[in-house]
């Protein structure tokens, strides 16, 4: 058991030295991780919420739904908790007074600065609040989810190879890895799902598959 923490110890600290080139993080098998739940979602140019949805609340549920089956296929994410798993822990533990779907991440929306690396209040609290209702140490917060359109120039690199398919765009989950037990930001970055209507279910599918294959201990 002393030898797997050790392990686990010096694999977390070779993530934290990925920081600065901006690599994503390989979490090691076995280390317990919390995933929160989506914090906000962005409609569209056009005004519409992804996949269809009606509300940004809506867009936000499938998201997580989304997610928790794309990780819950991958079998290094076993020891992982999921926003439902969160919420559920949370509503039987109503003395902290954390929601978990309303915390205070607007300060990460912009990526942290490198010699300020460190989580904030009441951020940090809310947290390690979380984070210890499943002896984790690792939490995912994704931020914010949004479309990209394709540029005019992948539309005219699309038309001169011959597609006669219009270009679609892709969504993009906005997300930070943080040790909350040093309360630092491991890593701060944009993971973009695969091409798809805005509208279409496939724009959220696709972008919980790839923030699987991005973060999901292999």
């Amino acid at each position: 058991m002393k030898t797997t923490v050790l392990l686990a110890t010096a694999a977390l600290v070779t993530i934290a030295s990925a920081v600065a080139a901006q690599a994503v993080p390989t979490i090691p098998a076995g280390v317990p991780a919390v995933f929160l739940p989506v914090q906000e979602t962005r409609p569209t140019a056009g005004g519409a919420w992804l996949a269809g949805s009606v509300t940004d609340d809506e867009a936000i549920a499938l998201l997580d739904a989304e997610l928790a089956f794309a990780f819950g296929e991958e079998r290094g994410a076993d020891s992982w908790a999921m926003p439902e798993d969160v919420k559920a822990r949370l509503e039987r533990n109503p003395m902290l007074k954390v929601n978990a779907t309303q915390l205070a991440y607007h300060g990460l929306l912009a990526p942290p600065r490198d010699d300020i690396l460190q989580i904030y209040e009441p951020l940090h609290t809310q947290l390690r609040q979380i984070a210890a209702l499943f002896d984790a140490r690792i939490v995912v917060l994704p931020l914010a989810s949004y479309y990209v359109p394709p540029t005019e120039e992948e539309k005219e690199a699309a038309l001169e190879a011959g597609s006669e398919e219009p270009l679609m765009g892709h969504a993009v989950l906005l997300t930070a890895v943080i040790d909350i037990r040093r309360s630092a930001v491991l890593w701060h970055g944009a993971i973009p799902g695969g091409r798809a209507e805005a509208t279409s279910r496939a724009v959220l599918t696709t972008l919980a598959i790839e923030a699987a294959k991005w973060l999901a201990p292999s």
